[in-house]
């Protein structure tokens, strides 16, 4: 499986590489998690991502792909958590295509409505259909890349999960110790 790298620089001066934000959309469910794709316009299943807009960051404009592309509300991460390369077919030219490298923001959706771009067709996915969708169609390469995304994001909410759990464990410890004095 393809290691993420966590850094996120702007490409090289010079390099055809260009870097977009990704919202990964997902929303938690009694013992599991799910997660929203969308459909290019090729038909491949992908995370709702775009160009970073000058006049926003980097998480603020993957939030904004994701209510265009997928209708979808929510809380967003300022901080990305992975990184993965990709392609984008060239515009004008349906069999090239040129490398993209992508930041992911955890994206916890509260709702959803129909998608300014309709034609997306956002579905939510377990984790491992997700992975599976998001392997279709795509160069091993940036299948094992793409997909180990969904696994990044389960991982972190299972810490972000802990996290709280502990917080409110602490908190509840406080409160009873509180009490007790």
């Amino acid at each position: 499986m393809a290691t993420l790298d966590r850094k996120l620089s702007m490409p090289e001066a010079g390099s055809r590489l260009s870097l977009q934000a990704a919202a990964i959309c997902y929303r938690q469910r009694t013992g599991s998690v799910e997660f929203l794709l969308v459909n290019t316009s090729s038909g491949k299943w992908t995370f709702p991502k775009g160009r970073i807009e000058p006049s926003l960051s980097a998480s603020e404009s993957a939030a904004c792909e994701a209510w265009e592309e997928a209708g979808a509300r929510g809380r967003i991460e300022t901080e990305h958590f992975a990184v993965y390369l990709d392609t984008k077919r060239t515009l004008g030219h349906d069999n090239k295509s040129r490398e993209i490298m992508i930041a992911g923001f955890l994206f916890e959706v509260h709702s959803t409505v129909q998608p300014e771009e309709i034609h997306r067709n956002p579905t939510w996915f377990s984790p491992d259909q997700a992975r599976a969708r998001l392997q279709e169609a795509r160069a091993p390469r940036y299948a094992s890349q793409v997909s180990s995304v969904i696994d990044a994001a389960v991982e972190r909410l299972i810490q972000k999960n802990r996290l709280r759990a502990g917080t409110a464990r602490t908190s509840a410890r406080r409160a009873l110790w509180g009490h007790a004095r």
